[in-house]
């Protein structure tokens, strides 16, 4: 019998420093969803040391950590008690999509918070003796807590009182229907501003707008990652520092009148009495004509070309650790590896490959953003490095059963380019193309020569049919297409991959175009054409595999 000692291992590891107890609490949160209810002294010093270190856990990596507890295995009872007593905002999720069989809910119900369980009465699929348990707590839970009120004595009846006469009933139905017009005009009008007020937490806790469900429980205490609805770090800065802050971003994602970009500012709040602190009041308003609720920097997003490609460098020197581990295993360098650890690293090979990709990406634009001269340019031959790259795209099309038809006109001049700038640029636009496309799809690629006076070189890409229709500007700023679950899109979104490739193009002297039914991008060719070659009528025959 082996002896589980992973929990022992966990409470040993040294938590000296903030970020290395905010590693040993998820690593206690996983390791806990793992094992049973049973009572035990490292179990209760586990969750003794979750309960110390929780403060210093940030609300959505307590949230994230909650949601990665619904799955297909059960979780633990005490681990959901032990959530249930965060922030309503972390334990929501959790609590809305657990599944636990009815004699587990009615001794956990019990334990939860009168919040908790009220989040439990909007389920519709609890077992009845979850719904038993609920309806005994219902009057318990419906109590308000405070001193009750003192009891006033009786006063004396008039000797000539006056009777209250009841309202006529058709007046009360114009009431209440225009109490339901003016909801209605509520709902239907976008609001424009709010005041709020948040805890200590950073929590907002108060606003008078009129859709308030949409912004109560949202915080103000940590940056959104990425494109995530939230606050940006100049809100969360200003909160750590208690500092004040002006027209910060704010977004909110539920549809609705309150939903979309708004720029708040705030000022802290602290106890006249005891100087503590009690969290933020400010005001929201939407962004004015021409001016962004976000900080607009490169391709749109809030960084910088210089911080944009620091970042990738910071990000590249422990993924190519990771690739060259992954490396020795799959090579058995180190010694002979099961077959399962070898198909393993070959995954993270294959994984780490795409991020090698996405972070060429980002030092591509951040270069194109801040002006950095291209490599010296050469004499490219367009057909060529056409027909290279849809023979590498292969695989991805015929995984994604979608058909190439490459079409090479001949006499098509060379460019004068960066060899690897624009073998990036006709790699990213075509995979983009087949990601987006469904299954029994026709993606067009062509080569021609241009028809104007100037000598050029037109590439032009079929738009897939999920983004057939969309005007320019937003797939410019398309980050998520409706529908592209159903393919494989680029990982940084359509939008950035136009913008990367408008960019490369502009840098050689041409453009990228939007056509109803085409991407085309237009690159200034050499004076000297070139006769044909074999390698462009293969390209332009059918064959094996995704080639049509």
């Amino acid at each position: 019998m082996r002896f589980d000692d992973r929990l022992a291992t966990a409470l040993g590891q040294p938590a000296d420093v903030p970020a290395a107890r905010q590693v040993v609490w998820r690593q206690l949160v996983d390791l806990l969803s793992q094992g049973d209810d049973e009572a035990s002294e490292l179990r209760d010093l586990a969750f003794e040391r979750l309960r110390q270190w929780r403060g210093e856990v940030p609300i959505i990596g307590r949230q994230s950590a909650a949601m990665l507890l619904l799955g297909d295995q059960p979780v633990p009872t005490d681990l959901i008690e032990f959530f249930a007593e965060d922030a309503t905002v972390v334990f929501a999720p959790l609590l809305a999509g657990v599944e636990l069989p009815g004699k587990v809910w009615r001794k956990l119900i019990p334990r939860l918070s009168p919040v908790a369980r009220a989040l439990l009465r909007h389920r519709r699929d609890l077992p009845n003796g979850a719904l038993r348990a609920l309806e005994a707590f219902g009057p318990a839970d419906l109590v308000i807590e405070g001193p009750a009120a003192p009891e006033l004595p009786p006063e004396p009846e008039a000797a000539h009182e006056e009777h209250y006469a009841a309202p006529d009933i058709r007046e009360l139905r114009a009431r209440i229907d225009a109490f339901r017009e003016r909801q209605l005009h509520a709902e239907l009008t976008e609001q424009t501003e709010f005041s709020f007020e948040t805890g200590a937490d950073g929590v907002i806790r108060w606003c008078d707008a009129a859709a308030r469900g949409a912004i109560v429980g949202l915080s103000i205490a940590d940056a959104a990652p990425g494109q995530a609805h939230g606050v940006d770090g100049q809100a969360a800065g200003a909160f750590r520092r208690r500092a004040p802050f002006r027209d910060a971003r704010l977004t909110v994602a539920r549809a609705g009148p309150a939903g979309g970009a708004w720029c708040i500012s705030g000022v802290p709040s602290f106890d006249a009495a005891t100087g503590r602190f009690t969290g933020y009041r400010g005001t929201a308003r939407r962004p004015r004509v021409g001016e962004r609720a976000e900080d607009v920097g490169l391709l749109g997003s809030a960084l910088s070309g210089d911080s944009l490609r620091q970042l990738a460098h910071e990000v590249r020197t422990p993924l190519n650790a990771i690739a060259g581990f992954a490396e020795m295993i799959e090579r058995q360098m180190l010694g002979p590896a099961p077959r399962a650890y070898r198909d393993r690293a070959t995954a993270i090979l294959e994984e780490t490959q795409r991020l090698q990709d996405v972070l060429d990406d980002l030092n591509e634009a951040a270069q194109l953003d801040g002006g950095v001269p291209p490599l010296a340019a050469e004499e490219v031959d367009c057909a060529m490095l056409l027909a290279r790259v849809t023979s590498a795209l292969g695989p991805l099309a015929t995984d994604k059963k979608v058909t190439i038809a490459l079409a090479i006109a001949p006499h098509c001049a060379s460019v004068m380019i960066d060899p690897g700038a624009i073998e990036r640029m006709a790699t990213r636009l075509v995979s983009a193309a087949i990601g987006l496309a469904r299954p029994g799809e026709r993606i067009a690629v062509e080569l021609a020569p241009g028809d104007g006076a100037k000598p050029e070189t037109l590439l032009a890409v079929e738009r897939p049919a999920l983004v057939t229709g969309q005007d320019e500007a937003s797939l410019f700023e398309a980050c998520d297409i409706a529908g592209e679950e159903e393919g494989a899109p680029p990982l940084l979104g359509l939008g950035f991959t136009l913008r990367m490739v408008r960019g490369v193009a502009r840098s050689a002297g041409g453009d990228l175009a939007i056509a109803p039914d085409r991407f085309r991008v237009r690159l200034p060719a050499v004076a000297v054409q070139h006769a044909p070659r074999p390698a462009e009528h293969a390209a332009c025959s059918p064959g094996a595999g995704p080639l049509a």
